[in-house]
């Protein structure tokens, strides 16, 4: 831990201080701790349900040859987008993604090149993100499998009854009992039927390596490129095909294929959002959340329509406090064109014009770890000592706004 804390951020001259290095480091310790789970719960012995001997749809053939094997299943869902990963971070970024996105004022400001530190840095939390869905789903699909214990499509081939077997009368079931199967690992097999793990694992991968690549297509920019649909949809094609082919083998009822996908798609997303910006923010191109920190309080965004919402004191008083004083102080006592300029006002911090770039770049989404003082604005308070939230005493222009006339 000591010499983790000596580090430095590529990004950064200062130290790693202790509470970031905890941060990250619990995340890996939680995705180990979820595969020790996984390897765990696979080798427990769960609940059995009893069956009907005459119910049809338990009486599949046994299929010995899979059309998709655990095994190949586990490259194409974890190792395929690990690869594309590294693949897109460590050289299409370097090659095409000269320049950092623009930030989200509409100024079509870069924000710096992508440097390989920073690609580092995303590649991190791109397989941090894969490997938290890959885990989230392997462990609640096994825990459900060991609890429910529902019969797979082909248990009573796999069961073999004893001959003379019916079930108990009346309106009787029978059970594993009756079993003759000597391979106990494909007889425990068989009650693992809810929810499709095939089906979870694939949608937890492939679902989210399309996350991963709409966001660096950033194919919700306007500009209607079909063929980054396309490219997106590749993914959770394949997490779909596979998913039926263990409907095509009598692996698993279509119930338990369409839960086990929901349940990767539930843990893609969840997984995708905890380093990454939602897709719909084109903006930020699918660059990975900047390094977090404990202790710091979230501050809301800049609403772009605080400008033009009515002035009214209970709208106001709803606002967040930053955005509570951008709104009261552009309440300006002159003339109408006097008060469209206030509205453009940044407010400062009580501390003075020593405090207006950090203030106002909190503001602004950095989109990546680059940025020098990043890292530095993360650890200072939210407000200056001394100061009270909502209040403030001066503003400054974000931008010239030419004269009056020309406003009127």
């Amino acid at each position: 831990m000591d010499a983790l804390r000596n580090l430095k951020l590529p990004f950064s001259s200062k130290p790693l201080p202790a509470k970031v290095v905890i941060s990250y480091f619990l995340d890996y310790v939680i995705i180990v701790i979820l595969a020790i789970l996984f390897l765990a719960i696979d080798k427990v012995n769960g609940f059995r349900q009893h069956f009907a001997l005459q119910n049809y749809t338990l009486q599949y053939p046994y299929a010995v040859h899979e059309r998709v094997p655990a095994g190949i299943c586990y490259v194409i869902v974890v190792m395929c987008p690990a690869a594309i990963i590294c693949f897109w971070t460590l050289v299409i970024d370097g090659l095409f993604a000269h320049s950092q996105p623009t930030d989200n004022e509409g100024t079509g400001r870069r924000l710096g090149r992508y440097r390989l530190v920073d690609r580092l840095w995303e590649l991190n939390c791109g397989i941090l993100g894969l490997a938290l869905s890959e885990g989230t789903a392997f462990v609640i699909t096994g825990a459900l499998k060991n609890t429910v214990g529902k019969p797979r499509p082909d248990l009573i081939d796999r069961c073999q009854p004893r001959a003379g077997s019916v079930d108990p009368s009346p309106y009787g079931l029978s059970n594993s009992t009756i079993c003759t199967q000597t391979d106990m690992s494909i007889l425990r097999d068989g009650f693992r039927s809810f929810p499709s793990g095939h089906s979870s694992s694939s949608f937890a991968g492939l679902f989210y390596l399309s996350l991963y690549l709409a966001a660096k297509l950033h194919i919700w920019d306007s500009r209607g490129e079909v063929w980054k649909i396309f490219v997106v949809m590749i993914p959770t094609l394949g997490a779909a095909l596979i998913a039926a082919s263990r409907i095509m083998d009598a692996r698993h009822h279509p119930f338990d294929v369409i839960t086990g996908s929901m349940l990767g798609i539930a843990c893609a997303w969840l997984a995708y959002r905890q380093y990454f910006p939602p897709v719909s923010e084109t903006w930020r191109k699918g660059r990975a959340y900047p390094i977090r920190t404990w202790g710091q309080e979230t501050a809301p965004p800049a609403s772009r329509s605080t400008a033009y919402e009515p002035y009214g004191r209970q709208e106001t008083e709803m606002q967040a406090p930053s955005q509570r004083r951008h709104t009261q102080h552009s309440r300006h006592p002159g003339s109408d064109s006097q008060a469209m300029l206030a509205t453009h006002a940044a407010p400062l911090p009580s501390g003075g014009l020593a405090g207006t770039a950090a203030d106002r770049r909190r503001d602004e989404w950095d989109a990546s770890s680059t940025e020098e003082d990043e890292f530095e604005l993360q650890q200072q308070p939210r407000y200056p000592p001394g100061a009270v939230m909502g209040e403030s005493t001066a503003y400054l222009p974000r931008a010239h706004m030419g004269t009056t006339s020309d406003q009127v």
